[in-house]
């Protein structure tokens, strides 16, 4: 008879604000859940932005893997998300003081649960975005460049 560990539920647990005036969504952890999600061996889960404020997590798998996967975010999400910005202080203006936490996790086989893959576009989007903005930052420089040079040709 198989344990009960190895049989694959689903879950789901919210990132959100302690204050209603911090913010948990734009700050990168729809992509930092998706990456971990993919690393840790999960096939199946998620993040989402709700139109509350909150990210929504939701996983499937085994238990025990679950709640280790659960524990670390819960444990680091802070410090993971200072590693991957430029802008230390943006950060922290955006998660303000207390900062951001996770409800319990919630066990419910109910919860739709889809392929990472779909979700995996949060990725690809921050490649993109991290282009954009390369492009905006040369787009700049390049328009600065120009009024300098014009104003110093100009006879």
């Amino acid at each position: 008879m198989a344990s009960t560990d190895s049989i694959p539920v689903k879950a789901l647990f919210y990132i959100e604000p302690k204050e209603p005036h911090n913010r948990v969504q734009h700050i990168g952890c729809r992509l930092l859940i998706t990456e971990k999600l993919i690393h840790a061996g999960f096939t199946k889960g998620g993040a989402f932005n709700l139109p509350d404020g909150r990210v929504e997590v939701v996983l499937e798998g085994e238990k025990k893997d679950i709640e280790t996967f659960y524990i670390d975010i819960q444990k680091h999400l802070i410090k993971l998300l200072e590693a991957r910005t430029d802008d230390k202080d943006r950060l922290k203006e955006m998660i303000g003081n207390p900062g951001i936490t996770l409800t319990k996790i919630e066990f419910n086989s109910n919860i739709r649960v889809l392929d990472i893959g779909l979700y995996s576009h949060s990725l690809e989007m921050a490649q993109l975005e991290k282009g954009v903005d390369a492009y905006y930052d040369l787009t700049n420089a390049i328009k600065k460049l120009t009024i300098v040079l014009d104003k110093n040709l100009k006879p």
